[in-house]
């Protein structure tokens, strides 16, 4: 959908820091995530779980990453924490007005152009707009949790806060935020 909106896009310096091989990992994770979250999760008992890893492989074969079993363990080990943690299954349960990886089209007022963002996951719950946006990423060596965390928070704010102000001039609901590492 196009929007008049008068805003600007956040700094896609984040996205360029990463490398293209780590792009094709994340797009596998969010790819599965959408999957699960569009047929629902009791659509995904364990036995099918543990066939997502051909998958990947071909997936990720197809956009030429020859994927070790470091980095499809990797995988597992996100769907499985996203799926153990009450708040993961909460953010792929079925809502209302749900989308992934849904694309809102912006007027950027800096350039004029009209460009577009891609929400990760948005629903309504309980009347209140929920935006996540999925990170497929690891505390650095020796870096706490927390750090990462605080560190992560910090480098997608802006992106968060610009898919927040699309969704204000779409709909007149209370927006929230949020992000899975």
């Amino acid at each position: 959908m196009t929007l008049g909106v008068a805003t600007s896009a956040s700094s896609t310096n984040a996205k360029e820091s990463i490398d293209s091989r780590a792009r094709h990992l994340g797009t596998s994770l969010h790819r599965t995530l959408k999957q699960i979250a569009t047929e629902g999760l009791e659509n995904w008992p364990q036995q099918r779980l543990s066939q997502l890893s051909k998958a990947w492989r071909a997936a990720l074969l197809q956009m030429g990453v020859l994927a070790t079993e470091e980095e499809i363990s990797s995988l597992q080990n996100a769907v499985a924490k996203m799926l153990a943690d009450s708040r993961g299954r909460w953010i792929l349960q079925s809502h209302p007005d749900s989308h992934c990886e849904q694309a809102l089209a912006y007027r950027d007022a800096v350039s004029s152009m009209v460009k577009t963002s891609i929400i990760d996951r948005t629903f309504v719950d309980k009347d209140v707009r929920w935006i996540i946006d999925y990170k497929f990423s690891q505390p650095a060596e020796g870096e706490s949790e927390q750090l990462f965390i605080e560190r992560q928070t910090k480098l997608y704010k802006a992106q968060l806060e610009h898919y927040a102000t699309l969704y204000k001039q779409l709909e007149d609901k209370p927006v929230c935020c949020a992000d899975r590492k």
